[in-house]
């Protein structure tokens, strides 16, 4: 499987990868330096300026998973070339089950490197500029790492999702949109619990639901480019 893996990582192309990343985190940055620095709301705590990144971060990493899973997954199935692979003395649920953990890893490092990004700039800018009311505690790491940790395997697995339904529909389009409907679905529950993040019950029964998804893609749709 970690051979494998190498071989995805050459085709994937990690440079490229790694300025995606970069880009991300800069991008959420700056969404989030607008965010806290709108006069027009309530000056944010520190709970809330977490959560903002959290929602940043669900829809650049969740639509940047689905990106590359149809980029490197449906989009072979599209072109037929996922037959020159399936015709190697290769387990073809590994190939499909290295391509998705390749990804899934490159994703699940570029979240933490950008939660600790995002959470020092939130630091910084209110030492700089004053924009959170209150001061920072080191005791706020304490509820910052559970609430990273929640946000990154919801996102992850909202990721994985969407090649359920890349692979359901075989469709490159279907991937993408089905990243942004999980987005509003994860939204839309925190708004309706009136929760600033994920709780335990909604990322285990999204970790239920997707591995489901993932054992029926694996099983019955793998072959159908045959």
């Amino acid at each position: 499987m970690t051979h494998l893996m190498k071989l995805e990582l050459k085709k994937v192309g990690l440079k490229k990868y790694i300025l995606f990343s970069i880009i991300g985190i800069f991008i959420s940055m700056f969404f989030l330096f607008a965010g806290l620095n709108d006069s027009s709301t309530i000056k944010s705590s520190y709970e809330t300026a977490f959560s903002t990144v959290g929602l940043i971060f669900c829809f650049y990493y969740v639509i940047l998973f689905s990106v590359l899973v149809a980029a490197y997954i449906i989009n072979e199935y599209n072109h037929k070339t996922i037959l020159v692979m399936f015709s190697y003395p290769i387990n073809r649920r590994k190939l499909i089950i290295a391509k998705l953990l390749l990804i899934t890893l490159l994703v699940l490092f570029s979240m933490i490197v950008g939660y600790i990004c995002c959470g020092a700039f939130i630091v910084i800018a209110d030492r700089c500029w004053g924009l959170i009311e209150g001061e920072f505690k080191i005791s706020f790491l304490f509820c910052w790492i559970p609430t990273a940790l929640k946000a990154i395997i919801t996102f992850c697995t909202l990721g994985i999702g969407t090649f359920v339904i890349g692979m359901i529909k075989k469709s490159v389009p279907m991937t993408i949109i089905s990243a942004m409907v999980f987005c509003y679905i994860r939204q839309f529950y925190i708004a309706g619990m009136d929760l600033y993040e994920e709780n335990w019950p909604f990322v285990i029964g999204v970790a239920v639901i997707t591995s489901i998804g993932v054992c029926y893609a694996l099983t019955y749709k793998i072959g159908q480019a045959d």
